[in-house]
């Protein structure tokens, strides 16, 4: 790079300089070699512009002087074999033999030139050199050597794009001069043909396609690359020419050799990486060059084409888009979407003109209609701050060129100023095949949606072509083009012969023909490669991360040198931020950077950007970790079998009945269909998938031809909802559904981390307050008008409550509400918001979860205060759809009414994840409520606060904290939420009064937990025990160890049931049960089974009895057996609720010399959960020797009196663990092995 421009990391050094030779992309295409060894022109080079002709000019007059062709030698095999050396210094392996440094330097076909070291008039230089040298004539000129080993000659071209690749050397003469040294007495034979014969042979054999042949005797290939393979690395050699790769194929397991050359030797790949190689046969290995075949790396990381080409001008923003993408959705960032959404509402017009054959002018502007009237496009333009006017006055434009393009191409009457237009497509459109049609080629690493899959004719030929639209100006851009080649290659993989492509400029009808050449599909996987290795990226290892000062800056490309593109970029202040954290930054004073990077400097303190910084470090961290246990990469990686095995897949099914359309989506029924293909009845269809669940629906044969969601799933059928028919193209194909991994939150939370680098006012705020805990301010005193509207409306609550709500009203910026378990919390809540709302404040109320948004609206619903619930009708409670967005804006019919009536609406709910709704970058709150505040990721929640004044955190920190899967990020603080941050006596105010708990299992939970702050709210709450209809009668029947654990005695509200060591335990039953030993107990299970069978038949409830359990995989086997009106659960899925009687099945039994490792049974603030869900009997089954290894149990059970703790063994107090069994085999539900 110039001087004083930013250096390079050393790090990324080699995928830079990559990126350097890539940069070029398109400029010139390389020589093709002809028989007689002749360099000629691509005649039909892309992108050639007038100075690249006048380049082209010039390199072919050199050329033709520096031309050398094949000569005789005069040296015999014999002479050859005792007087000519190898010159092993000049290699990296001195095991290279003479044929292997010729095929290095075969295999390497072009050389670059220096322009200022030679010119295309320059003569070559010709220096006799030392005793030694060779010198080899030709019909033309004589080349003396300079040195015996081969060196290329470089013209480097001036221009910002750098070198390209020009020119292939003699290949005869270049390998002997570099693998040979003669004397002076071998010169004087040269002229002896007849002592060469066999080596003369030998050159040609060189020199001709036999060469392969050549070695067939010693090299015969372990796996056959000439289509991609996908293989493990199990070794890399890095050479001078070449970076020599051995790897393994995942499949047979067979292990091969191949060279990587050219552009390719700089790939970023090492031992153990997965990737997909496509390789040409050379000798003793497989050859990767700039000619030949294909490396992609990360091969399992899908890169969309949008996203390459996007990399083509600033590998740094695309990289920052695929992290922060959300980001230009963040309040006051005064983002242009209209050019965005008029082009998008012309892709869809367009795409359903075609569909819909419409031809008609008339019918094409009643079309147009259409979609501006549906609701989609209203929210769209609402988010885009377009009015309905506006929009069909800029997408009238494009109106009669619909028209032209449908006449001209599918109907057939030719337009003059279509067919007139300079290299414009001559064919035909016979037939629409696919619109949007998703396309995922692993062996690329490359997923698309293509705008429209189309029939064409040509010169009397049918074929298939992909068409890109574009709505701009004809510009037939890099990016443009690429974009159409990168849908040839994904096409190309499902058998189709597919050589080029459509790109089509709506705006002037102008489409051209796109083809593609291997080397602009190199260029591409190379590009695309770059942008792998970054979105790949991870923490090389996590046991070296101890501290914060080992979290590392997320690694990025070097950034562009453009003042316009630089200065309008949104990720600019991201950007330059990265540029404050790298010590090898070295900017000119001249790049656009600069200025940024010192704006940001001064408008940030160093303590916020590091808070920032090692916030988004951290998120790096959970990432990884869901990257590597929830991949999307299983679907083409594993059978479909295996996949439903663990229950992200439904597999082996085919489609029964008609599609049905609804709305824009179509639903399809599924059933299970046998070996021979046929439907089987019971098919017993995976139940680890429930109503909503996103899917993606795969063949065999082709990976997400379809997403949506699923409707209902049994035993028999599931029903899906899909954005598309794909008995269209798929009837007879076996189908399956797999869940699909949502990436989008991790998307979400770096975006909103992100945002605190924005210098508005309120941004800035909200730095101080959180990096600094700047300390909560009030009001001295509220005024007499609040204080007379408040007393009405708070005039149920206690005086702690009371006090709460009127501090909060005080607050200026923010406070907090610690509410306890069962201290009336949404209550409180409740009476808040009403009087904020009576004080004319607007509020906006969020929460972790659907249901705690659901259960403060539902409580307003009871009080007849209006509000409006944002969300997916299918996620939120039945009594609130009359006040969803869905039912609200039925009778909006334009964008000026749908904001009229956000407007309209003071209360507004939603979740955290919700929040990137367009209401909330358009419209600023009063105020903000966040309930279960203490369980969500503090980057989670700054979004809702983005969009208001004032915020109040109501949570519980001694409950469940957000849910890190990353063990060191959780280390390092990603379990902070902004409610633990925040909490001080200054900012928080307690509610400690509670109704749920008596008086024994609330001084369970003071004692393990709070300290002796929870106080029971009234007697009655005190004393509450157990009660049932005819709970007597019934426990006189049974076994003793029922007796005591279902006693009603106010001091047994507390009772543990010890199982001792069940893990070695055997079930003598009637069947084979398999099991999750470790995460599921069968015994237990058992137990659970007949206290639940006990307590219903003795008149309690099953609504009012709760189980919870610690494991998905216990839950999942107690659902097999337990009445279905029991709710079974996770700790997690119980925040929030409460039951007469809880169960809490702690599942683990282990021998005591298991290694124990960090868990959920660790965690005390989810066992504070578990114990104070219960309002009248608390019962713990557990093995209390495998439990006491956790410190939180085993404090636990030195509160629980010895007295209550019930010992179960055979033959004691009437228990008998085969009789419980049985009682499983006996149990009317069905249960699976």
């Amino acid at each position: 790079m110039k001087k004083r421009q930013l250096s390079q990391r050393k790090i990324s050094n080699n995928v830079d300089k990559s990126q350097t030779k890539i940069s070029s992309f398109f400029t010139k295409i390389p020589k093709a070699v002809i028989d007689d060894n002749k360099v000629v022109s691509d005649k039909n080079c892309l992108f050639q512009t007038t100075i690249e002709r006048k380049r082209k000019e010039r390199d072919d007059a050199f050329e033709e002087e520096s031309y050398v062709s094949k000569k005789k030698c005069n040296i015999s095999e014999e002479s050859l074999k005792e007087r000519c050396t190898i010159k092993t210094e000049h290699f990296e392996s001195h095991n290279d033999s003479v044929l292997l440094s010729i095929l290095k330097d075969f295999e390497e076909p072009h050389s670059n030139f220096k322009e200022n070291e030679v010119t295309c008039k320059d003569t070559v230089l010709q220096k006799v050199k030392k005793e030694g040298d060779i010198t080899v004539k030709s019909e033309q000129s004589v080349n003396i050597l300079q040195n015996p080993v081969i060196k290329n000659i470089n013209v480097s071209d001036v221009t910002h794009n750098n070198s390209h690749v020009l020119k292939e050397q003699d290949l005869n003469i270049v390998t002997l001069k570099s693998a040979v040294e003669t004397s002076e007495h071998e010169k004087a034979k040269l002229h002896d043909l007849k002592k060469t014969e066999s080596f003369e042979d030998f050159s040609v054999m060189i020199n001709g396609e036999e060469l392969n042949d050549f070695f067939d005797q010693e090299w015969h290939a372990q796996i056959n690359f000439t289509t991609f393979e996908r293989c493990k690395i199990i070794d890399v050699k890095h050479e001078l020419k070449v970076t020599v790769l051995t790897v393994q194929h995942l499949k047979s397991e067979n292990i091969d050799i191949v060279a990587c050359s050219g552009f390719w030797k700089d790939a970023q790949v090492k031992i153990n990486d997965i990737v997909t190689i496509q390789a040409t046969k050379g000798s003793r290995q497989w050859v990767v060059d700039n000619n030949n075949g294909f490396l992609v790396t990360q091969p399992d990381l899908l890169i969309s084409g949008t996203t390459i080409m996007g990399g083509l001008f600033c590998n740094r923003r695309a990289v920052l888009t695929e992290k922060f993408r959300k980001i230009e959705s963040l309040p006051d960032l005064n983002a242009d979407y209209s050019v965005m959404t008029v082009g998008s509402l012309v892709h869809q017009w367009l795409q359903k003109a075609l569909q819909e054959n419409i031809c008609a002018l008339s019918d094409v502007i009643k079309l147009l209609d259409d979609i501006l009237r549906s609701k989609d496009t209203i929210d769209y333009l609402y988010a885009s701050e377009m009015s309905l006017a506006d929009c069909r006055k800029r997408m009238m434009e494009y109106a009669p060129e619909i028209f032209k393009f449908i006449q001209h191409y599918i109907v057939g009457n030719k337009q003059h100023h279509i067919s007139n237009l300079k290299d414009n497509f001559q064919g035909s459109i016979n037939n629409i095949q696919d619109i949007e049609e998703t396309v995922y080629i692993p062996q690329l690493g490359i997923k698309g949606r293509i705008d429209v899959t189309a029939e064409v004719n040509i010169n009397s030929r049918r074929k298939i072509m992909p068409l890109e639209l574009k709505t701009g100006r004809a510009s037939y851009s890099l990016e443009h083009k690429g974009q159409v080649i990168l849908y040839l290659m994904m096409m190309g993989f499902r058998d189709q012969d597919i050589d080029t492509g459509l790109l089509l400029y709506l705006k002037e009808n102008a489409m051209q023909e796109i083809k593609s050449r291997h080397h602009e599909k190199r260029d591409l996987i190379l590009l695309r490669n770059t942008l792998a290795h970054y979105f790949a990226k991870q923490p090389e290892d996590l046991r070296s991360i101890n501290s914060e000062s080992d979290l590392k800056a997320m690694e990025l490309p070097e950034p562009i040198n453009h003042h316009s593109a630089c200065s309008r970029c949104s990720y600019q202040t991201l950007c330059c931020a990265y540029l404050a954290r790298d010590p090898n930054a070295n900017l000119s004073l001249s790049h656009p950077l600069t200025a940024l990077l010192k704006e940001v400097q001064d408008n940030i303190e160093t303590s916020h950007l590091d808070y920032i910084m090692k916030w988004i470090a951290l998120l790096q961290l959970e990432e990884s970790y869901e990257n590597n246990n929830s991949s999307l990469s299983s679907v083409w990686t594993t059978s479909a079998e295996k996949r439903e095995a663990k229950g992200t897949c439904i597999c082996n099914l085919k489609i029964v009945d008609k599609v049905v359309k609804q709305g824009d989506r179509y639903q399809h029924k599924f059933a299970r269909v046998n070996i021979k293909g046929e439907t089987i009845e019971n098919g017993v269809l995976s139940g680890t998938f429930t109503e909503n669940s996103y899917i993606i629906v795969s063949t065999d044969a082709r990976v997400n031809i379809a997403a949506g969601y699923i409707m209902h799933v049994s035993h028999d059928i599931v029903k899906v909802l899909l954005d598309k028919d794909i008995t269209q193209l798929y009837a007879n194909s076996t189908f399956h559904i797999d869940k699909y991994p949502s990436t989008g939150l991790s998307t979400f939370n770096y975006a909103n981390i992100a945002g605190l680098l924005n210098n508005d006012e309120m941004y800035v705020k909200l730095r101080r307050i959180i990096i600094d805990r700047r300390p909560a301010t009030f009001v001295e005193k509220l005024p007499r008008s609040v204080v007379s509207v408040s007393a009405k409306i708070i005039s149920d609550l206690n005086e702690n409550q009371q006090r709460a709500v009127l501090k909060a009203v005080a607050a200026q910026e923010y406070i907090l509400i610690k509410g306890m378990p069962g201290t009336g919390k949404t209550q409180t809540l409740v009476a808040l918001i009403e009087l904020l709302q009576e004080l004319g404040s607007s509020v906006l109320i969020t929460a972790h979860t659907h249901s705690a948004v659901d259960n403060i609206l539902l409580k307003l619903l009871e009080r007849n205060i209006d509000f409006l619930r944002l969300g997916s009708t299918k996620q939120i409670h039945p009594l609130l759809t009359c006040k969803n967005e869905e039912y609200a804006l039925a009778s909006c019919d334009s964008p000026e009414d749908l904001e009229t009536l956000y407007n309209s609406k003071r209360i507004v709910g939603m979740t955290c994840y919700g929040a990137y709704h367009a209401l909330l970058r358009r419209r600023r709150f009063d105020v903000c409520v966040v309930d279960e505040s203490a369980q969500i990721m503090l980057p989670t929640v700054l979004r809702p606060l983005y969009s208001a004044r004032k915020f109040i955190l109501v949570g519980d920190p001694d409950q469940l904290p957000p849910i890190i899967k990353n063990k060191t990020a959780a280390k390092l603080g990603a379990d902070e939420s902004l409610f633990i941050r925040l909490d001080s006596n200054d900012n928080t105010v307690n509610l400690w009064k509670q109704y749920r708990m008596n008086g024994r299992i609330m001084r369970l939970a003071n004692e393990a937990t709070y300290r002796g702050k929870l106080v029971s709210g009234n007697k009655q709450v005190e004393n509450a025990t157990l009660t049932g209809t005819n709970m007597e009668q019934v426990l006189s029947s049974c076994e003793r160890w029922v007796r005591s654990a279902l006693s009603r005695n106010l001091d047994d509200s507390v009772v543990m049931l010890n199982t001792g060591s069940t893990y070695n335990l055997n079930v003598e039953s009637g069947r084979d049960i398999i099991l999750d030993q470790m995460y599921s107990n069968i015994w237990e299970v058992a137990i659970t089974l007949r206290l639940v069978q006990v307590l219903t038949e003795a008149g309690v409830c099953a609504r009012n009895i709760g189980i919870i359990a610690p494991y998905n995989a216990h839950i999942n086997l107690l659902k097999k057996v337990i009445d279905k009106e029991v709710e079974v659960n996770t700790v997690d899925q119980y925040q929030g609720r409460d039951k007469d009687v809880i169960l809490y099945s702690c599942t683990k039994s282990v021998e005591c010399d298991t290694k124990k490792e960090f868990e959920i049974l660790d965690d005390q603030r989810r066992l504070t959960v578990a114990i104070t869900r219960a309002r009248h009997k608390l019962i713990i089954i557990a093995d209390k020797v495998t439990l006491l290894r956790y410190m939180p149990f085993k404090n636990l059970f030195d509160i629980i009196e010895e007295k209550n703790v019930i010992n179960l063994q055979d033959g004691e107090e009437d228990f008998s663990w085969k009789s419980l069994i049985r009682r499983i085999d006996n149990c009317d539900k069905e249960f699976k092995d």
